[in-house]
């Protein structure tokens, strides 16, 4: 009798979670957006345009343990930088990677209204005031 009552348990838990988990599924605000709307720009450019819903990849150059990362200057409210507290590199070009060898930094923005914008990136320590770097985009979006 109690095995029973057990099976049903786990099986309503398991059922609730089920359910819970896919409830969103398909209807979702997320930012996920197609690979097709990504704008891609390597290295800091004066200017760019773009349209709202897409994507913005910038890929600055960076060294990776230095301590040293891109983090944006000011909030943005045309823009949402979409998983701003995990740092993303490229892969090395060499077959064997050296430690101190810079790669590049990929940060991604969500574009989410009309506008023109400025953009300032800074590649720093966030334990420091100074700034090493820094990266000024005019962003015209449609």
């Amino acid at each position: 009798m109690s095995v029973n009552i057990l099976e049903r348990s786990c099986i309503t838990i398991f059922l609730f979670f089920t359910i819970a988990c896919n409830i969103n599924n398909g209807n979702s605000n997320s930012l996920k957006t197609p690979m097709n709307d990504t704008l891609k720009i390597e290295g800091c450019q004066d200017k760019i345009n773009t349209k709202t819903g897409s994507i913005l990849e910038i890929r600055l150059e960076a060294v990776p343990g230095s301590g040293y990362q891109w983090l944006l200057k000011d909030s943005s409210q045309l823009l949402q930088q979409l998983n701003p507290d995990s740092l993303k590199f490229t892969n090395p070009v060499t077959e064997a990677p050296a430690p101190g060898l810079p790669v590049q930094q990929v940060l991604h923005f969500k574009v989410m209204k009309k506008g023109i914008e400025m953009m300032r990136l800074e590649y720093k320590r966030i334990w420091e005031k100074e700034t090493l770097k820094s990266c000024e985009i005019k962003i015209g979006i449609d």
